[in-house]
């Protein structure tokens, strides 16, 4: 992590993603797109998905939403460090952690390798938008939302300048 060690985190989550040979780009290496959507991947074990009707299709930190309660990504930055090459056997890494906490977003950074020991090849920081479905308005989170988030929180990515 950027400036940080693991140890400063509360938790962390890290997750695998699997390569495929259609998330290469001419050149031979995974392409930029396919980097968000292995963080995205992720992403969505940490939160946690619902399905129709809002069952719970995989649990995740935002559970104690409840089912009126969606979530919508509101931006992306990334810095792109380093190219990540398929390998049939190996999976990515990602190593993923909140970075800021508003009244009704929150913002995840992730830092995504070849593998455990690489270098960081990228880091993205992603802001996350609760919203109200009813409503079709923000969701200012409840307190228990709140610690659940927060157990996740760590520092800010450092990103290079302009």
């Amino acid at each position: 992590m950027s400036g940080a060690t693991v140890a400063s985190v509360s938790t962390i989550h890290r997750g695998r993603y699997q390569l495929r040979v259609e998330d290469l780009n001419p050149s031979g290496h995974m392409d930029n797109l396919c980097i968000l959507r292995a963080v995205d991947e992720v992403r969505h074990v940490l939160l946690g998905m619902r399905g129709p009707g809002g069952v719970v299709v995989v649990p995740g930190m935002l559970d104690a939403a409840g089912p009126g309660v969606t979530q919508l990504v509101a931006s992306h930055q990334v810095d792109y460090l380093r190219e990540l090459h398929y390998h049939p056997s190996e999976q990515l890494a990602v190593e993923m952690w909140v970075c800021r906490v508003g009244s009704s977003s929150f913002d995840l950074a992730a830092e995504v390798r070849q593998d455990l020991e690489a270098p960081v090849a990228a880091r993205v920081r992603s802001t996350t938008v609760l919203i109200d479905v009813a409503a079709g308005a923000p969701w200012r989170m409840s307190d228990r939302v709140r610690a659940d988030i927060t157990a996740y929180l760590g520092p800010e990515l450092t990103f290079r300048a302009g």
